[in-house]
Protein backbone atom coordinates (compact mmCIF):
# COMPACT_ATOMS: atom_id res chain seq x y z
CA UNK A 1 0.00 0.00 0.00
CA UNK A 2 1.53 3.47 -1.08
CA UNK A 3 1.71 5.46 1.91
CA UNK A 4 2.46 9.52 2.15
CA UNK A 5 5.80 10.21 2.65
CA UNK A 6 4.69 13.12 5.44
CA UNK A 7 3.55 10.18 8.21
CA UNK A 8 6.23 7.66 7.51
CA UNK A 9 7.54 8.41 10.89
CA UNK A 10 4.69 9.57 12.77
CA UNK A 11 4.25 7.54 16.10
CA UNK A 12 1.48 4.43 16.66
CA UNK A 13 0.10 6.09 19.85
CA UNK A 14 -1.70 9.44 19.99
CA UNK A 15 0.91 12.10 21.52
CA UNK A 16 -0.39 15.80 21.81
CA UNK A 17 1.79 18.32 21.16
CA UNK A 18 0.74 21.38 23.29
CA UNK A 19 3.04 23.39 21.48
CA UNK A 20 0.21 23.58 18.15
CA UNK A 21 -2.08 24.27 20.55
CA UNK A 22 -0.63 27.39 22.41
CA UNK A 23 -0.09 28.97 19.31
CA UNK A 24 -4.13 28.31 17.98
CA UNK A 25 -4.49 29.91 21.52
CA UNK A 26 -2.33 32.84 20.66
CA UNK A 27 -3.93 32.60 16.75
CA UNK A 28 -7.54 32.92 17.90
CA UNK A 29 -6.66 35.73 20.24
CA UNK A 30 -5.72 37.83 17.50
CA UNK A 31 -8.85 36.95 15.34
CA UNK A 32 -11.12 37.85 17.62
CA UNK A 33 -8.87 41.10 18.47
CA UNK A 34 -8.68 41.92 14.50
CA UNK A 35 -12.17 41.35 13.88
CA UNK A 36 -13.29 43.73 17.11
CA UNK A 37 -11.04 46.67 15.86
CA UNK A 38 -11.67 46.19 12.19
CA UNK A 39 -14.32 49.13 12.09
CA UNK A 40 -12.14 51.42 13.75
CA UNK A 41 -9.52 51.13 10.61
CA UNK A 42 -12.01 52.97 8.47
CA UNK A 43 -11.85 56.54 10.33
CA UNK A 44 -9.55 58.59 9.66
CA UNK A 45 -6.20 59.31 12.02
CA UNK A 46 -6.79 55.81 13.77
CA UNK A 47 -3.21 54.99 12.52
CA UNK A 48 -2.26 52.76 15.85
CA UNK A 49 -5.59 50.66 14.80
CA UNK A 50 -4.82 50.47 10.93
CA UNK A 51 -0.96 49.42 11.95
CA UNK A 52 -2.55 46.94 14.57
CA UNK A 53 -4.94 45.74 12.49
CA UNK A 54 -2.43 44.79 9.57
CA UNK A 55 0.14 43.40 11.87
CA UNK A 56 -2.44 40.76 12.83
CA UNK A 57 -3.51 39.73 9.15
CA UNK A 58 0.27 39.52 7.90
CA UNK A 59 0.03 36.11 9.88
CA UNK A 60 -2.77 35.29 12.03
CA UNK A 61 -4.55 33.39 9.36
CA UNK A 62 -2.04 31.74 7.14
CA UNK A 63 -0.79 30.41 10.48
CA UNK A 64 -4.58 29.15 11.09
CA UNK A 65 -4.54 27.57 8.07
CA UNK A 66 -0.98 26.37 7.89
CA UNK A 67 -1.95 24.05 11.57
CA UNK A 68 -5.02 23.02 10.21
CA UNK A 69 -3.21 21.28 7.09
CA UNK A 70 -0.27 20.22 9.37
CA UNK A 71 -3.31 18.22 11.44
CA UNK A 72 -5.30 16.87 8.05
CA UNK A 73 -5.09 12.56 8.40
CA UNK A 74 -2.62 11.41 5.58
CA UNK A 75 -4.16 10.60 2.11
CA UNK A 76 -2.86 8.15 -0.57
CA UNK A 77 -4.28 6.41 -3.90
CA UNK A 78 -6.78 4.06 -1.82
CA UNK A 79 -8.46 6.80 0.51
CA UNK A 80 -12.12 7.69 -0.18
CA UNK A 81 -13.47 11.18 -0.47
CA UNK A 82 -13.62 12.30 2.68
CA UNK A 83 -17.28 13.34 1.67
CA UNK A 84 -18.48 13.64 5.50
CA UNK A 85 -15.78 15.88 6.80
CA UNK A 86 -16.33 17.79 3.82
CA UNK A 87 -20.16 18.35 4.81
CA UNK A 88 -19.13 18.88 8.40
CA UNK A 89 -17.44 22.57 7.09
CA UNK A 90 -19.80 23.25 4.72
CA UNK A 91 -22.81 23.03 7.51
CA UNK A 92 -20.62 24.67 10.06
CA UNK A 93 -20.51 27.73 7.79
CA UNK A 94 -24.12 27.56 6.27
CA UNK A 95 -25.28 27.01 10.45
CA UNK A 96 -22.85 30.59 11.26
CA UNK A 97 -23.86 32.74 8.33
CA UNK A 98 -28.02 31.90 9.49
CA UNK A 99 -27.78 32.64 12.98
CA UNK A 100 -24.97 35.92 12.29
CA UNK A 101 -28.21 37.03 10.05
CA UNK A 102 -30.53 36.12 12.59
CA UNK A 103 -28.86 37.63 15.13
CA UNK A 104 -28.87 41.55 12.69
CA UNK A 105 -32.55 40.86 12.13
CA UNK A 106 -33.33 40.99 16.09
CA UNK A 107 -31.12 43.70 16.33
CA UNK A 108 -33.05 45.73 13.64
CA UNK A 109 -30.04 45.96 10.88
CA UNK A 110 -31.04 44.56 7.68
CA UNK A 111 -29.52 40.13 7.72
CA UNK A 112 -26.89 39.95 4.65
CA UNK A 113 -27.09 36.23 3.23
CA UNK A 114 -25.54 36.26 -0.22
CA UNK A 115 -25.56 32.66 -1.27
CA UNK A 116 -22.38 33.29 -3.71
CA UNK A 117 -20.39 36.34 -1.47
CA UNK A 118 -19.22 34.66 1.25
CA UNK A 119 -17.41 37.45 3.14
CA UNK A 120 -20.22 38.91 4.74
CA UNK A 121 -19.89 36.61 8.37
CA UNK A 122 -16.50 35.32 8.36
CA UNK A 123 -17.57 31.88 7.30
CA UNK A 124 -15.34 31.93 4.40
CA UNK A 125 -12.58 29.85 6.37
CA UNK A 126 -15.37 26.97 6.98
CA UNK A 127 -15.68 27.21 3.02
CA UNK A 128 -12.04 26.73 2.70
CA UNK A 129 -11.32 24.26 4.43
CA UNK A 130 -14.00 22.29 2.91
CA UNK A 131 -12.13 23.06 -0.72
CA UNK A 132 -8.85 22.67 0.85
CA UNK A 133 -9.58 19.14 1.79
CA UNK A 134 -11.45 18.06 -0.97
CA UNK A 135 -8.36 19.36 -3.14
CA UNK A 136 -5.89 17.74 -1.17
CA UNK A 137 -7.71 14.88 -1.83
CA UNK A 138 -8.43 15.21 -5.50
CA UNK A 139 -4.28 15.87 -5.51
CA UNK A 140 -3.54 12.75 -3.33
CA UNK A 141 -1.23 10.86 -5.96
CA UNK A 142 -0.17 13.37 -7.85
CA UNK A 143 4.21 14.56 -6.94
CA UNK A 144 3.76 17.25 -4.12
CA UNK A 145 6.99 18.97 -5.03
CA UNK A 146 4.38 19.57 -8.76
CA UNK A 147 1.31 20.47 -6.89
CA UNK A 148 2.87 22.68 -4.36
CA UNK A 149 4.78 24.49 -7.39
CA UNK A 150 1.90 25.30 -9.56
CA UNK A 151 -0.50 25.92 -6.39
CA UNK A 152 2.01 28.66 -5.53
CA UNK A 153 2.17 30.09 -9.34
CA UNK A 154 -1.91 29.93 -9.09
CA UNK A 155 -1.81 31.90 -5.61
CA UNK A 156 0.71 34.61 -6.79
CA UNK A 157 -1.16 35.54 -9.98
CA UNK A 158 -4.54 34.64 -8.93
CA UNK A 159 -4.70 39.09 -8.43
CA UNK A 160 -5.06 39.56 -12.35
CA UNK A 161 -7.90 37.39 -12.50
CA UNK A 162 -11.26 39.47 -12.28
CA UNK A 163 -13.23 36.45 -12.03
CA UNK A 164 -12.34 35.57 -8.35
CA UNK A 165 -13.17 37.29 -5.45
CA UNK A 166 -15.90 36.78 -2.30
CA UNK A 167 -17.63 34.82 -4.31
CA UNK A 168 -17.45 31.24 -2.98
CA UNK A 169 -14.65 32.85 -1.12
CA UNK A 170 -12.30 31.78 -4.46
CA UNK A 171 -9.39 34.71 -3.94
CA UNK A 172 -8.79 33.57 -0.67
CA UNK A 173 -9.15 29.72 -0.96
CA UNK A 174 -6.80 30.27 -4.01
CA UNK A 175 -4.28 32.28 -2.25
CA UNK A 176 -4.09 30.73 0.99
CA UNK A 177 -3.98 27.10 -0.05
CA UNK A 178 -0.58 26.55 -0.93
CA UNK A 179 -0.12 26.97 2.64
CA UNK A 180 -2.26 24.27 3.69
CA UNK A 181 -0.62 22.38 1.27
CA UNK A 182 3.07 23.42 3.24
CA UNK A 183 1.62 22.15 6.54
CA UNK A 184 -0.20 18.80 5.00
CA UNK A 185 3.30 18.09 3.92
CA UNK A 186 4.95 18.43 7.11
CA UNK A 187 5.22 16.24 9.65
CA UNK A 188 3.67 18.30 13.27
CA UNK A 189 6.93 16.51 15.56
CA UNK A 190 9.41 16.40 12.60
CA UNK A 191 8.79 20.26 12.52
CA UNK A 192 8.90 20.99 16.32
CA UNK A 193 12.34 19.21 16.35
CA UNK A 194 14.01 21.37 13.40
CA UNK A 195 12.29 24.55 15.22
CA UNK A 196 13.75 24.00 18.33
CA UNK A 197 17.03 25.77 18.50
CA UNK A 198 18.45 28.20 20.72
CA UNK A 199 19.90 30.31 17.78
CA UNK A 200 16.26 29.89 15.92
CA UNK A 201 14.62 31.34 18.93
CA UNK A 202 16.91 34.50 19.29
CA UNK A 203 16.42 35.28 15.60
CA UNK A 204 12.51 34.43 15.68
CA UNK A 205 12.56 37.44 18.62
CA UNK A 206 14.72 39.52 16.57
CA UNK A 207 12.04 39.23 13.70
CA UNK A 208 9.18 39.46 15.82
CA UNK A 209 10.33 42.99 17.51
CA UNK A 210 11.38 44.30 14.20
CA UNK A 211 8.37 43.91 12.70
CA UNK A 212 6.22 45.34 15.34
CA UNK A 213 8.49 48.12 15.50
CA UNK A 214 7.74 48.83 11.60
CA UNK A 215 4.61 48.40 11.30
CA UNK A 216 4.13 50.48 14.07
CA UNK A 217 6.84 53.46 12.65
CA UNK A 218 5.86 53.27 9.09
CA UNK A 219 2.04 52.94 8.92
CA UNK A 220 2.14 53.73 5.64
CA UNK A 221 3.53 50.11 4.67
CA UNK A 222 1.11 48.56 6.83
CA UNK A 223 -1.74 50.00 5.12
CA UNK A 224 -0.26 49.25 1.58
CA UNK A 225 0.38 45.58 2.10
CA UNK A 226 -3.16 45.44 4.00
CA UNK A 227 -4.73 44.30 0.83
CA UNK A 228 -1.97 41.27 -0.05
CA UNK A 229 -2.27 40.01 3.89
CA UNK A 230 -6.18 39.57 3.92
CA UNK A 231 -5.82 37.19 0.72
CA UNK A 232 -9.07 38.42 -0.80
CA UNK A 233 -8.24 41.72 -2.81
CA UNK A 234 -7.50 41.68 -6.34
CA UNK A 235 -4.31 43.73 -7.82
CA UNK A 236 -5.99 46.66 -8.63
CA UNK A 237 -5.97 47.57 -4.30
CA UNK A 238 -2.43 48.22 -5.21
CA UNK A 239 -3.43 51.00 -7.78
CA UNK A 240 -0.12 52.31 -9.38
CA UNK A 241 1.48 49.13 -8.43
CA UNK A 242 -0.62 46.70 -10.29
CA UNK A 243 2.02 45.55 -12.63
CA UNK A 244 4.42 44.59 -9.78
CA UNK A 245 1.26 42.37 -7.86
CA UNK A 246 2.90 38.73 -7.88
CA UNK A 247 6.22 40.26 -5.95
CA UNK A 248 4.02 41.96 -3.44
CA UNK A 249 1.89 38.53 -3.07
CA UNK A 250 5.44 36.52 -2.57
CA UNK A 251 6.34 39.46 0.06
CA UNK A 252 3.55 38.40 2.08
CA UNK A 253 3.49 34.91 2.07
CA UNK A 254 7.21 35.46 3.61
CA UNK A 255 6.46 37.93 5.92
CA UNK A 256 3.40 35.23 6.88
CA UNK A 257 6.12 32.57 6.44
CA UNK A 258 8.66 34.41 8.85
CA UNK A 259 5.99 35.00 11.34
CA UNK A 260 4.73 31.61 11.44
CA UNK A 261 8.22 30.27 12.34
CA UNK A 262 8.81 32.83 14.40
CA UNK A 263 6.09 32.33 16.64
CA UNK A 264 6.50 27.95 16.28
CA UNK A 265 10.15 28.80 17.86
CA UNK A 266 9.39 31.17 20.84
CA UNK A 267 6.01 28.90 21.59
CA UNK A 268 6.73 26.52 24.87
CA UNK A 269 5.57 23.02 24.17
CA UNK A 270 3.75 22.30 27.38
CA UNK A 271 0.58 22.12 28.88
CA UNK A 272 0.06 26.24 30.25
CA UNK A 273 -3.14 25.42 31.56
CA UNK A 274 -6.60 27.29 30.33
CA UNK A 275 -4.83 28.92 27.87
CA UNK A 276 -3.94 25.11 26.01
CA UNK A 277 -7.59 24.27 26.77
CA UNK A 278 -8.56 27.64 24.44
CA UNK A 279 -5.97 26.45 21.55
CA UNK A 280 -8.21 23.18 21.30
CA UNK A 281 -11.46 25.16 21.05
CA UNK A 282 -10.37 27.73 18.56
CA UNK A 283 -13.25 26.19 16.35
CA UNK A 284 -16.00 27.40 18.35
CA UNK A 285 -14.67 30.78 19.73
CA UNK A 286 -14.16 31.47 15.86
CA UNK A 287 -18.22 30.27 15.12
CA UNK A 288 -19.70 32.59 18.34
CA UNK A 289 -17.07 35.70 18.76
CA UNK A 290 -18.42 37.18 15.56
CA UNK A 291 -22.44 37.02 16.93
CA UNK A 292 -21.07 39.65 20.30
CA UNK A 293 -18.95 41.45 17.78
CA UNK A 294 -22.22 42.51 16.02
CA UNK A 295 -24.55 43.51 19.05
CA UNK A 296 -21.29 45.44 20.66
CA UNK A 297 -21.21 47.50 17.20
CA UNK A 298 -24.98 47.80 16.79
CA UNK A 299 -25.02 49.11 20.24
CA UNK A 300 -21.56 51.67 19.97
CA UNK A 301 -19.71 50.14 22.81
CA UNK A 302 -16.50 51.54 21.48
CA UNK A 303 -18.15 54.68 20.96
CA UNK A 304 -19.84 54.80 24.67
CA UNK A 305 -16.19 54.01 26.01
CA UNK A 306 -14.14 56.38 23.93
CA UNK A 307 -16.72 59.01 25.51
CA UNK A 308 -15.57 58.83 28.65
CA UNK A 309 -11.21 57.88 28.03
CA UNK A 310 -10.62 59.29 24.30
CA UNK A 311 -9.03 57.58 21.30
CA UNK A 312 -6.46 55.38 22.01
CA UNK A 313 -7.31 54.63 25.67
CA UNK A 314 -10.77 53.65 24.47
CA UNK A 315 -8.79 51.51 21.74
CA UNK A 316 -7.00 49.42 24.54
CA UNK A 317 -10.11 48.87 26.86
CA UNK A 318 -11.73 47.34 23.50
CA UNK A 319 -8.91 45.33 23.13
CA UNK A 320 -9.22 43.65 26.34
CA UNK A 321 -12.90 43.49 26.10
CA UNK A 322 -12.08 41.31 22.57
CA UNK A 323 -9.65 38.90 25.05
CA UNK A 324 -12.24 38.95 27.87
CA UNK A 325 -15.02 37.80 24.71
CA UNK A 326 -12.35 35.01 23.51
CA UNK A 327 -12.34 33.49 27.27
CA UNK A 328 -16.08 33.75 27.34
CA UNK A 329 -16.31 32.02 23.85
CA UNK A 330 -14.15 28.84 25.20
CA UNK A 331 -16.25 28.03 27.91
CA UNK A 332 -18.08 24.42 26.84
CA UNK A 333 -21.31 25.79 27.13
CA UNK A 334 -20.00 27.40 23.64
CA UNK A 335 -19.25 24.17 22.18
CA UNK A 336 -22.57 23.30 20.30
CA UNK A 337 -23.11 23.31 17.51
CA UNK A 338 -19.62 22.95 16.13
CA UNK A 339 -18.97 20.09 18.13
CA UNK A 340 -22.00 18.14 16.92
CA UNK A 341 -20.98 19.17 13.60
CA UNK A 342 -17.68 18.25 13.25
CA UNK A 343 -18.83 14.83 15.01
CA UNK A 344 -20.03 14.09 11.44
CA UNK A 345 -17.05 14.18 9.91
CA UNK A 346 -15.40 11.71 12.68
CA UNK A 347 -18.11 9.27 13.16
CA UNK A 348 -19.12 8.81 9.29
CA UNK A 349 -15.98 7.19 7.33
Amino acid sequence: MKQDVKHLSAPAVKERIYLYDNVKCLAIFLVVIGHAINFLTDYDGNNLEKSMYSLIYAFHMPLFIFISGLFVKPMNEETKFPKYKVLSFVLIGIVLRIMTSIVNLLLGTSPVYAVLDIYDTYAWFMWAMAVFTALTWLFRGLDKRLVLGLSFLVGCMAGYDSNLGDQFALMRIVVFFPIFLIGYYLDPKTLHIMLNKNWMKILAAVFIVAMILLFVFNGKFALFMRPMFTGRNRFTALDNYYVFGPFFRILSYLIAAAFGVAILCLMPNKNIGYLTTIGARTLQIYFWHKIFLIAAEEFHIYEKIEHFTGGTIATLIYILLAVGLTFFCSLKFFSFPTKQLLAIGKAKK
